[in-house]
């Protein structure tokens, strides 16, 4: 199959390539003026991209609500440019600042409270939903699977992890994230005094950013084996559900099954690596993993969405055994 060739591929590697040369400019010579001829650049890619989207807007392809977030990020640029005073620069980032994070709460607590009302949807599902209204939908699926992760690793913090595991065929019990938990915290305070140990300079902005991106991490990790936690495999009605947390997932009739068994031993790295070409991994480390090959090719839906077609899958089980005998009562 020939690939064709993609303009805005190519508009969006401009636009990363002078938004991070123009943070190098920005953390070499805080003082040097280029910065407004690269943002001017920025601009100018950005109002191609709302071009392009009222394009599409005006023939039916996507929602008008699309425009609005970059439009917003353009009327702050030129605000950026324009202003002359620290004040109105602060006030306009401020303004943009306060509508967009609006919207998104607006739109997250509506999504929170359809999901309520539906049993059986996954809270990202409709998260992503509500802000395809106004992103691009890997960008939209990509923010709901963060905001769903978050909340999972907050409620797992605040006593969640005494919830009993949903029916299903657990994932959990035997991973190495588990025995890892009551250690992660530790992590936040030594980050704080190796940063100030090494880095006793740092601009405070940076150190910040560091130390939030730490925390981060660390609710991540919590959220990723929450989600291990509640979402098991499952057979149900004929079909097979299988999950790798909240990061993959994918659903299809057990009929589709040709073979399944462990993983077989490998004598070294390039022998793994040679098996596992074109199979999609759904593990997370310490249980027995498990290989399924199918009649008809799935995609697995990751975080930004489904996956190449496969007909091969690897994932991760506590319990082999009463899995395989599951598979053959069905």
């Amino acid at each position: 199959m020939e690939k064709r060739f993609r303009p805005l591929a190519l508009l969006w590697v401009l636009f990363l390539a002078l938004a991070g040369r123009a943070l190098i400019l920005r953390l070499r010579y805080p003082g040097q003026r280029t910065s407004p001829w690269i943002l001017g650049g920025l601009l100018g890619f950005l109002a191609l991209r709302m071009l392009s989207l009222t394009r599409d807007w005006r023939r039916g392809r996507l929602p008008g609500t699309r425009l609005l977030l970059p439009a917003l990020v353009c009327l702050e640029g030129l605000g950026l440019m324009i202003a002359r005073g620290p004040g109105l620069t602060f006030k306009l980032r401020l303004a943009t600042a306060l509508v967009l994070e609006a919207l998104l709460l607006v739109l997250a607590i509506r999504a929170w409270r359809s999901v309520r009302s539906q049993p059986g949807a996954w809270p990202e599902d409709r998260i992503a939903l509500a802000f395809e209204a106004f992103l691009p939908p890997r960008a939209a699926r990509l923010i709901a699977l963060e905001l769903v992760m978050l909340g999972s690793a907050l409620r797992f913090l605040c006593g969640g992890f005494r919830d009993p595991a949903p029916p299903g065929f657990s994932h959990h019990r035997e991973a190495a994230l588990g025995g890892f938990l009551p250690a992660l915290p530790l992590l936040i305070p030594g980050d704080i005094l190796l940063l100030h140990a090494l880095f006793p300079h740092l601009a405070p902005w940076l150190r910040w950013i560091l130390h939030g991106s730490t925390i981060y991490a660390v609710l991540w990790l919590f959220g990723f084996y929450a989600t291990l936690k509640a979402r098991p495999h499952q057979i149900c009605d004929g079909q097979l559900h299988l999950h790798q947390g909240l990061v993959k997932s994918v659903s299809f009739p057990v009929g589709l099954i040709q073979s399944i068994g462990p993983l077989p031993e490998f004598n070294d790295d390039w022998a793994r690596h040679a098996h596992m070409k074109g199979v999609q991994k759904l593990v997370a480390a310490g249980p027995a993993v498990l290989e399924l090959e199918l009649s008809e090719p799935v995609r697995v839906l990751g975080l930004l969405g489904p996956g190449r077609p496969t007909t091969r899958l690897a994932f991760s089980v506590d319990d082999p055994a009463a899995f395989r005998a599951a598979l053959e009562q069905v």
